[in-house]
């Protein structure tokens, strides 16, 4: 897949383009549900463990922000079982 912004990333399985037009069209949309799944979870994983320039260079815009999104949610929820 790729974006209008240039950014791009493979399916984890490729999908051939067969059949019905229809089917095929919802084969790689859950594909590509799937497979952003996938790419958010190890993202999201490596976080803490990489420079955060880097790690966001390293992934897909949506990637980062979600991911981004997780630990923040993380951090503050973390603050609140402190106090």
């Amino acid at each position: 897949m790729k974006s209008d912004e240039g950014e791009e990333y493979e399916f984890e399985n490729a999908v051939k383009p067969e059949g019905n037009i229809e089917e095929w069209m919802q084969r790689v949309d859950d594909e590509m549900k799937k497979t952003l799944h996938v790419l958010t979870k190890r993202a999201t994983f490596h976080y803490a463990k990489e420079d955060r320039v880097e790690w966001v260079q390293k992934h897909i815009g949506m990637v980062t922000l979600v991911g981004t999104q997780i630990w923040w949610t993380f951090a503050i929820e973390d603050v609140f079982k402190r106090r």
